[in-house]
């Protein structure tokens, strides 16, 4: 997961594997090289699969544990599934772009497009937010007036953004990790209420 998904040999860097198993014999938090690293690879490769989120979960609950308060998170904000309680801003912020993405999709009635929020912006909105969120939500507004569930949209975007007092102009890297666990449970549990409803149509 360290390497690009189309390698043609799945090596980490030197050193990884040697500071992973110190970290697990010892209990101590996950090295960083290892957490930069997937977070890098999400990055390029606009993949966040189970193991990648898993991996982050993974290090910010130890450093959470070792030090407390770090970047403000919690150990209780790291959560297995979607939080929707959470005051964690970059979560929200990962969960809000989750949610501009769905807006995207349903305005398009799920039809691949050529270019998407994702494919353009999620780099640069898990870092610089203040800089990317304001046109985007600007951008949400017209898939929103083209979307059947555009109130249903509109609705959780003011839940999420109502714990956001303004967007932040940058994220460190443990709050990019935040981002990316937001974006992950918010797009989980959007693709679980799509398959509530099928089967309710059915």
């Amino acid at each position: 997961e360290t390497v690009p998904r189309n390698a043609d040999r799945k090596v980490p860097p030197p050193g990884m594997s040697g500071q992973l198993m110190r970290a697990v014999l010892f209990n101590t938090t996950y090295p960083v090289q290892l957490y930069s690293a997937i977070l890098n690879r999400i990055r390029a490769d606009q993949y966040l699969n189970r193991v990648r989120a898993g991996v982050i979960k993974a290090y910010l609950l130890r450093l959470a544990r070792a030090r407390p308060g770090v970047a403000g998170i919690h150990e209780e904000m790291i959560t297995v599934s979607l939080n929707e309680t959470s005051p964690n801003v970059p979560y929200r912020l990962g969960r809000l772009f989750a949610v501009l993405e769905k807006a995207q999709a349903d305005a398009n009635h799920d039809r691949e497009v050529g270019s998407t929020i994702k494919n353009k912006f999620f780099a640069s909105a898990s870092s610089t937010p203040a800089v990317v969120f304001p046109p985007l939500i600007k951008l949400a507004q017209h898939h929103i007036a083209k979307s059947d569930w555009g109130w249903k949209t509109t609705q959780r975007m003011e839940e999420i953004m109502a714990g956001i007092d303004a967007f932040p102009a940058w994220l460190g890297l443990e709050e990019q990790g935040m981002f990316m666990l937001g974006y992950y449970h918010q797009r989980k549990a959007n693709f679980k209420k799509k398959e509530e409803v099928a089967s309710e149509g059915e």
